[in-house]
This record gives C-alpha cells, sequence and structure tokens, in this order.
C-alpha cells in the first residue's frame, strides 16, 4: 500500500506533463515559420527530387537534420509541411524515454518525477524558445539529453550501465557532430568519461566502454552511409564545417566574449529564460560534483556541457544548452532527493510551476515578437501561397523549372511551389568569401555560375543583413544581371522576370 500510495502524486504530475507536453506540440505544429527551419524543408524536397545534400543543395546546417526531415518527406510532401515538426517532438519523446529508463533509479516513481519535471519544463518553453522547430539545436538538445540519461551521469554516480543503455548512449553521442560539428567538443568529452574509469583499472567498466564505442560505430556508418547514398561527404566538410568555422564565424557572436555574456543573469523578458537555463546547470553541476564517485568526470561531462553555450546566444540558440540544463538538474535532483518523494513532488510541482510562469513574460523567441504579438499569434498549419509574388512567380515558370531567391528567402520557394537551382538557394555575405577561397575544388561562386544558367525568375530581396552586409556590394553581379535580363514585376513584389519570358512589345 505505501508503494501504491508513492506512485499517486508521480502518475498525476506526469500525467499532466505529457498532456502538456502534448498541448504545446500541438500548438507548436501551427506556429509561425522560420527561414532556417523553411530551409531544411526545401532542402528535402529538393532530395527528393533527385538533389544530393552539400552537391546540389547545399546548406551550411548538418546533416542530421536533413536526414530525420527526410525520412518524413514522403508523409509531409509539399502540402502537409508541418508535418517535419514531428522530428523535433519525436526527439524530445525519445529523450523524454531516456530519462524514465535511466539506470540511476530504482523505483518508478523516481522514474515518473524525473521524466515529469524535465517534460513539463521544456514544454512550458517549447514554442517561446522555438524547440517545436524542426532545428538542429533541439535535435542536439535531445542527444545531450539521451547522453547524459544513459551512461553519463550514471558513470559519475557509479552506477551500474548496462549495454544496451551503453550502446543507446554512445549512438546518441557519435551524432551529435552530425547535428552540428560545433557539437562535437561534446560528444568527445563524453566520450572520455568511460573510457578515463576504464584507464584506472576499473574491469567491470569494459563493457560499457564497448557498448558506447560499438554505438558511436553504428551511428558513424548510419549517417555514413545516408551521406554516401543522398548526400556528399566531401561537400559536407567544405560547406558545413569549413565554411562555417573560417568564415561565418566571423559574422556571429563567437568565443570568451559571446560565451560570457550568455552566462550572465537578467530577469528582463528577454534574458529570463536563458538565465533559467544558467540557474538550473549551475544547480545540477553542484549536486553532480558532490555527488560524483569519479569527480574527474563530473567535471568533464560539465565541459562538455559548457560548450552547448560557446556563442553565448541570449535567444533561442541555446536551445541545446537549456534542455540539457533541465535534465541535469531533473536527474540530479530527484539522485539526492530519492527517499524523499513528498519534497521531491512538491520540487517538481514548483519547478515546472516556475518555469511556466517565467515563460508568459519571455521575448527571446526566434521571431522577435513583442509580449502582445507572441500572446495573440493565430494557429496556421499552412502557409498562404496566394500572396502576390508567389503568384507572380507560377505565372512565368513551369512547375518543372527553377529559381532564385536571394540573399535569403527559403519560403518564396516554398510559397512559389518552385525549387531552387542548383547549389544556391541563398547567397549570404559569408558564401560570398567563402567564394574566393574555396575548400580543395568544391567550388561555389554565384557570380560565375548564374550568368551560365539564368533562372526564369529571381526574386531579390534588398534587405541589409542585419543592417550591416547590403546585398548590392557583397553579390554586386546578381544586380548587374537584373539590370540588363531581367524586368522588374510591379513596386513591392521582389519579383524579376527573365526578359524573354515577357510578351514582346508590339513595334
Amino acid at each position: 500500500m505505501r508503494v501504491t500510495n508513492r506512485l499517486i502524486t508521480p502518475l498525476v504530475l506526469f500525467s499532466i506533463c505529457i498532456s502538456f507536453f502534448i498541448f504545446r506540440n500541438i500548438e507548436g505544429f501551427g506556429g509561425l515559420p522560420f527561414s532556417d527551419e523553411s530551409g531544411h524543408f526545401l532542402g528535402v524536397l529538393a532530395m527528393r527530387h533527385d538533389d544530393r545534400l552539400y552537391r546540389d543543395y547545399i546548406d551550411a546546417h548538418g546533416p542530421l537534420v536533413f536526414m530525420l526531415s527526410w525520412i518524413l518527406g514522403p508523409v509531409a510532401g509539399a502540402s502537409h509541411l508541418w508535418i517535419f515538426r514531428f522530428v523535433s517532438t519525436f526527439m524530445a519523446s525519445l529523450a523524454g524515454l531516456a530519462i524514465f529508463c535511466t539506470p540511476l533509479f530504482t523505483f518508478n516513481w523516481q522514474r515518473y518525477l524525473t521524466t515529469a519535471m524535465w517534460l513539463g519544463g521544456i514544454a512550458s518553453v517549447w514554442t517561446v524558445q522555438g524547440l517545436n522547430l524542426d532545428s538542429y539545436w533541439p535535435i542536439g538538445g535531445a542527444l545531450t539529453v539521451i547522453s547524459l540519461a544513459t551512461f553519463v551521469v550514471p558513470l559519475c554516480l557509479n552506477r551500474p550501465v548496462s549495454m544496451s543503455q551503453a550502446f543507446c548512449g554512445g549512438f546518441a553521442t557519435a551524432l551529435l557532430p552530425f547535428a552540428a560539428y560545433a557539437f562535437g567538443p561534446l560528444a568527445l568529452f563524453f566520450y572520455v568519461i568511460p573510457c578515463l574509469i576504464g584507464v584506472f583499472g576499473h574491469a567491470t567498466y569494459r563493457d560499457i566502454i564497448k557498448g558506447v564505442t560499438l554505438g558511436g560505430f553504428c551511428a558513424c556508418l548510419v549517417m555514413a552511409l545516408w551521406l554516401t547514398l543522398y548526400g556528399d561527404i566531401g561537400g559536407m566538410i567544405a560547406f558545413h564545417i569549413i565554411a562555417n568555422q573560417k568564415w561565418y564565424a566571423h559574422y556571429i557572436p563567437f568565443g570568451i566574449d559571446a560565451f560570457l555574456h550568455g552566462l550572465v543573469l537578467s530577469f528582463t523578458p528577454t534574458r529570463i529564460i536563458e538565465t533559467l537555463a544558467v540557474i538550473t546547470i549551475g544547480l545540477g553541476s553542484v549536486l553532480l560534483v558532490w555527488k560524483s564517485t569519479y569527480k574527474m568526470c563530473a567535471l568533464l561531462a560539465l565541459c562538455g556541457l559548457m560548450t552547448l553555450q560557446i556563442r553565448g546566444m541570449d535567444g533561442f540558440q541555446n536551445g541545446a544548452f537549456l534542455m540539457a540544463a533541465f535534465a541535469l538538474a531533473s536527474l540530479m535532483g530527484t539522485a539526492c532527493l530519492k527517499n524523499y518523494p513528498n519534497i521531491l513532488s512538491l520540487l517538481a510541482c514548483g519547478s515546472i510551476g516556475g518555469i511556466f510562469l517565467c515563460s508568459q513574460h519571455a521575448l527571446s523567441s526566434p521571431w522577435g515578437q513583442t509580449l502582445e504579438q507572441r500572446r495573440t499569434t493565430g494557429w496556421h498549419l499552412t502557409q498562404n501561397d496566394s500572396v502576390d509574388f508567389a503568384r507572380t512567380i507560377r505565372t512565368y515558370t513551369r512547375p518543372d523549372e527553377r529559381i532564385l531567391a536571394v540573399p535569403y528567402s527559403p519560403d518564396v520557394y516554398l510559397l512559389a511551389h518552385r525549387l531552387p537551382i542548383k547549389k544556391y538557394h541563398a547567397y549570404l555575405p559569408w558564401e560570398a568569401d567563402y567564394a574566393a577561397h574555396p575548400w580543395h575544388g568544391y567550388d561555389r561562386d554565384l557570380c560565375v555560375d548564374l550568368p551560365k544558367d539564368k533562372p526564369p525568375a529571381i526574386y531579390f530581396d534588398s534587405w541589409v543583413i542585419w543592417g550591416v552586409h547590403d546585398p548590392k556590394k557583397f553579390m554586386s553581379c546578381v544586380v548587374d544581371i537584373l539590370r540588363t535580363d531581367y524586368t522588374p514585376m510591379p513596386a513591392g513584389s521582389s519579383v524579376y522576370i527573365r526578359n524573354d519570358r515577357l510578351p514582346r512589345a508590339p513595334s
């Protein structure tokens, strides 16, 4: 009877959090679009027309988000793009399952409460932080949580880890660099932990090392096979790793100053969610080091987690850091209070309620909305494809023809129901920098390729990137071609039609 009574509160809270998480996901399916996400949708649609990732469709993001979205491609098609958001939902669900099945706990009430705290916490900020988006941030966050729950935290606390748990943890860890190469240091820190324990003669951990290694090898094999069939491994190195690290890194906050900025505590609406992440990871870190049998391993795990904050962003870019912070605090809170179910239940309810209340005043979303705009945003599963520029493009182009939208407007392709020309769905200042210094023959220069094959329609947005980089300067060649070979459509449409597509004026 006592065990049954212990389960009542955790089960009720767990059920509420599951329902809350599902509700937030349904809300997220009809949320606003975001350009990076639209680029992932577009890439999958292009791949379904035999384009190769990083060869015909070139994007700066890692291959994992495209692979997971590609699996949903036949279901989503071009008509139900919101289905691609199941990727983040699925990954968060797997992370929740990993927390529930962690070897840290003995009783089910502990598992229910820990999972409820994590699911309730991320559900509170699910749409505020854009965790619902088909993006590498929530994917990386979910993989980090899986690794933490299956082998990283249990090993630090000297808890037995089964072969299957080690395999799953190793699989998730090895996938991290494929979500984004910037997650590579985190994967390395995590993998060193079982190896370090094994080096000091703990023979019982050798099977765990084998399981983690086998899982990592299988993950790399799966990704290598998929890239061989549907992508280009060299292109991934060139356009995801080299171009990002050598050129894009100079355009964004990156380094020690950005890292320290991301750790500043502030309860202003634009920083409150990030502050919650810093507080929770601080709490989880103290508890992890305190309770760990292997202090050095705990410190390695924390160093790895802090690399998720290397960009120090005070917006949705710290989504992976946020998810990992909530997970670490939930796992360690339960580990420390595992014999006090009533106190832990109060802590779970209080933490979820506190995060939810804070999220109601947060403005750190990908869309830069005011609080009033965020609260009044309508729910729309599909975008309106009858807008003027989309109708104009469809009028002057055939469905099988490709167009160009620059410098960065992936939604144009989706609304116009047209694919981008080969190699170019966008062209940004750092891509122009790369064009001048290509890596090992992986050339990509719009000023060289566009004159060879001019698309029937070009959408040219004169948006100055971040108020600094004028496309008329870093891609002046496009402006010259538009002036000589294209005709602008009605004012405000930003659409240019190739001259030979327009009816000739009577002589």
